[in-house]
């Protein structure tokens, strides 16, 4: 602001007369012009980071994913599922993606139909990628497919450089009839460098991944894993017959298989219930009058060990083989010699319990 001031020397008699006063004029003109200088610079600044920067050119990223088949049975198909995601951006118009995915093999071990996974130990679980839901179309690897059909899709991104994320369905298969896999085991496999390659045009999708406008390609990652199971089952349980006789003077033996299948290294045991007539702990057959016969079921040829439910006690122990290898355990039955019975047919139902 501009300031003044004014000084008046005083005169004394006799002295000349007094110079006119001086006026002194100050302009703070150094702090008045730098602040609007420094306040438009910062405006400058700030209106530059408002503005947009200019917009990228159309693009495709697919993200990485992880493809699990949870716990798989040796003897039976598992199917699984993952929508992997991915974003495209348009130009400033409409923009059409036309899509190929390639899926890389496996690491460490190669190949595919089938791909294949592994343990620690180094046991294959086979499996593959498909395009489809029935699992009938295989995906092939990286560069051209391998010879196998072409996983292609589309997608239409509005113009004005719009982002927009969507997803396509990668199917999955472990096939059955994989018997001899060890149990409790994590199999697993790398899918390195698979590969999201895309073409695009304006107003129409283009014929395929290679054509278009323009075309480019990026890589993506996936884990494939699965556990298999350890459950063991039974695959057979005969009747065990007596037969018919005449008396009960003597003993009468017969015999009766059960089978059981588990994965490789799985320990179980096999008991045998009392049945459900048994009385103070003697197993008893029952016609329908209701009059009894009593038996008794063993572990042994010799008929010396009973057969029950008390696991490491009075149970049979055994340890898994694999599914293609049944464990057979024979039952050895006797009808002990005992009194005069009332003609008829007699029965029973025991219970085969597998624990493992």
């Amino acid at each position: 602001m501009p300031m003044t001031r004014a000084f008046a020397p005083a005169t004394r008699p006799g002295n000349p007369p007094a110079m006119p006063p001086l006026t002194f004029f100050l302009r703070l003109i150094s702090d008045g012009l730098r602040r609007p200088s420094l306040r438009l610079a910062l405006a400058l600044c700030v209106l530059a980071g408002l503005l947009p920067a200019p917009a990228a050119a159309q693009y495709c990223q697919p993200n990485n994913g992880a493809i699990s088949f949870g716990t798989v049975s040796p003897d039976a198909v598992t199917d699984t599922q993952n929508n992997l995601t991915y974003t495209c951006q348009s130009n400033a118009s409409a923009t059409y993606f036309r899509i190929c995915v390639y899926m890389a093999e496996g690491d460490p071990l190669a190949g595919v139909n089938p791909r294949r996974m592994t343990n620690y130990n180094g046991a294959e679980l086979k499996y593959d990628f498909y395009s489809d839901a029935a699992r009938t179309q295989v995906i092939g690897s990286p560069p051209t497919g391998g010879g196998f059909p072409v996983y292609s899709f589309t997608t239409m991104i509005p113009g004005g450089y719009v982002q927009a994320q969507n997803s396509f369905a990668l199917y999955a298969r472990v096939p059955a009839g994989q018997i001899s896999l060890p149990a409790g085991n994590v199999f697993q496999s790398q899918i390195n460098n698979s590969v999201f390659r895309y073409s695009w045009a304006n107003g129409s999708y283009p014929a395929n991944c290679n054509t278009g406008t323009g075309a480019s390609s990026v890589t993506f990652y996936s884990q494939v894993t699965a556990t298999v199971s350890n459950a063991c089952r039974i695959t057979l349980a005969t009747d065990l017959d007596f037969g018919t006789v005449g008396s009960l003077s003597s003993n009468r033996d017969q015999t009766s298989t059960v089978l059981v299948r588990c994965p490789t290294g799985t320990n179980w045991r096999l008991g045998l219930s009392d049945g459900i007539h048994a009385s103070g702990g003697v197993r008893r057959m029952r016609s329908a009058a209701g009059n009894y016969v009593n038996y008794e079921l063993y572990r042994d040829t010799g008929r010396s060990l009973r057969w029950g439910t008390t696991l490491g006690t009075d149970t049979t122990n055994g340890t898994g083989m694999g599914e293609a290898t049944a464990v057979t355990q024979t039952v050895y039955g006797r009808v002990p010699a005992q009194g005069a019975a009332v003609s008829g047919s007699y029965t029973d139902t025991v219970t085969v319990t597998l624990t493992y």
